[in-house]
């Protein structure tokens, strides 16, 4: 359902107050200063980065979708003739029909995803929580978080997109945009506009530069999918 709070400051102050801490508690725990939380607070429109909203958002005991949209889970009420741990179950149902949890690459995890992708350790990466789209496919799939404005603007800086794996035999047929890990090691994230004979050519959007690669140069490759997070305008 939509929050009554219209903005995201609105949203934020809410939540601070609710958790009862000031705003020098809240930059102390984020690593902050009370008067960046304090413009996160009055600034409708500020830019947060998205390893501050999530710290906001776990600290809060929220999601990031709350923060930047106002969208929240339908909370149940739970009547004297209801027993509270079938509430519980039925929460906890909810949680596994509406949202998805999925790995989450930052920049910086970069070359460790690319270097494991045959034999990849999720557990050593933090989670990012998701809106499950129904009948999307989630098996194998992560979220990759875009650096830099090559791929702009459909793939800003510091957006964030579900990735997911295709498989070697597929590699030939690949077209779009794509995460391709490469043996020398190098993991870009760029368009593929031609493949044939095995060789690969790769594009930037933003100002059209390509390189090509054979398919042998390759380790692993994501078909690039859904974004789940831009941050907003300066």
């Amino acid at each position: 359902m939509k929050s009554d709070h219209s903005n995201q400051a609105q949203r934020l102050a809410y939540l601070r107050r609710q958790s009862g801490m000031t705003l020098r508690e809240v930059g102390d725990k984020i690593g902050l200063s009370h008067s960046r939380i304090d413009a996160y607070e009055s600034e409708p429109n500020i830019r947060i980065k998205m390893d501050k909203l999530r710290l906001l958002a776990d600290l809060f005991e929220t999601t990031i979708e709350y923060i930047e949209t106002g969208v929240e889970r339908k909370m149940h009420l739970v009547s004297e003739t209801q027993d509270v741990s079938s509430v519980i179950a039925s929460q906890l149902a909810d949680d596994t029909e509406e949202y998805e949890t999925l790995p989450f690459v930052p920049f910086s995890a970069y070359g460790t995803f690319g270097e494991s992708c045959h034999d990849p350790h999720y557990g050593d990466y933090s989670t990012y929580k998701i809106l499950r789209r129904p009948g999307v496919d989630y098996r194998g799939a992560v979220v990759v978080e875009v650096r830099g404005n090559s791929m702009a603007p459909r793939y800003p800086d510091q957006s964030c997109h579900v990735v997911r794996p295709v498989s070697n035999g597929d590699w030939q047929y690949a077209m779009g945009v794509h995460c391709v890990s490469l043996r020398n090691p190098m993991f870009v994230i760029k368009r593929i506009v031609s493949n044939t004979n095995g060789m690969i050519r790769l594009r930037s959007d933003a100002n059209g530069e390509e390189i090509e690669i054979e398919l042998g140069d390759i380790n692993c490759m994501w078909k690039v999918g859904e974004k789940v997070y831009e941050p907003a305008e300066d």
